[in-house]
């Protein structure tokens, strides 16, 4: 499946124009591309030319049952292939693909803001996370509208859309592929982080409702320094909960990379 690429509402989109930055935009778990509905049209209004794809096992998409992040990567590269990218943002798995990728992709990205990624030191249940994938892919499978509307409930901030796509996104999941996959792969969150050859920029939600837990969080903070990291009042999907915060971030991270004289060099 091609990426999704968001165009401006005003004016007529010019596929030639050369100076616009690029941002590629990688889902989290249970989610797909669409997940970037509202940040992605902004970004694209705002002057930026925005990718957004589908991570195998998601959006209807079937890889290898016995995957791991670097081959989740490796189709990330795949389907971007000729394309120029100068900032990828990843929400929670993510997250944890986009500082795979910049690793393996040296000197054609610029940054990469990583949102709410899941850590904890190599202690996070991911099979519990597994567990929990597979029961919401069946509630929304058998009762869509009951489902946005717990989803709803569950987070006041979210707009109706946001529920509805995520309920949409998981009758699409390949749950057998997606669990399988969480029951056999472990990351260890800081290291990624410390081996980034780009700059990267945390936003992390409130600490009782993130994934991103102690002691990697506490790592992470002090290793990154306040000039690096966002700690933004909502939970693990910030996109959703706080578009706005989110939106102001990752534009003031991108201005401090200064990408259009980057690609002048």
């Amino acid at each position: 499946m091609p990426a999704l690429t968001w165009r401006r509402r005003i004016g007529r989109y010019n596929s030639r124009v050369r100076d616009e930055p690029t941002v590629l935009l990688l889902h989290g778990v249970q989610s797909n591309r669409t997940t970037w509905w509202r940040v992605g049209q902004d970004l694209a209004d705002l002057g930026w030319r925005v990718h957004a794809i589908d991570m195998l096992g998601h959006g209807g998409r079937v890889g290898p049952r016995t995957s791991t992040v670097e081959t989740l990567a490796n189709d990330v590269l795949d389907q971007v292939h000729g394309h120029r990218v100068d900032l990828i943002a990843g929400h929670s798995l993510g997250a944890i693909v986009a500082l795979k990728v910049v690793a393996l992709r040296q000197g054609r990205v610029r940054g990469v803001a990583i949102e709410d990624p899941p850590g904890a030191n190599g202690t996070l249940d991911l099979d519990a996370v597994a567990t929990e994938l597979e029961a919401a892919v069946v509630r929304s499978r058998e009762d869509p509208a009951a489902e946005v509307t717990r989803l709803l409930d569950s987070h006041p901030r979210w707009a109706t859309d946001d529920a509805r796509r995520l309920v949409a996104s998981r009758c699409s999941l390949n749950v057998d592929q997606v669990g399988a996959f969480l029951r056999a792969n472990h990351w260890d969150l800081p290291e990624l982080v410390a081996a980034s050859p780009v700059p990267v920029h945390l936003l992390a939600a409130a600490a009782d409702e993130s994934a991103l837990r102690e002691p990697d969080r506490g790592t992470l903070l002090g290793a990154l320094g306040p000039a690096r990291v966002s700690q933004i009042a909502g939970g693990h999907c910030l996109h959703r909960d706080r578009p706005a915060l989110w939106l102001n971030t990752v534009l003031t991270f991108a201005e401090s990379l200064d990408l259009r004289a980057a690609r002048r060099e």
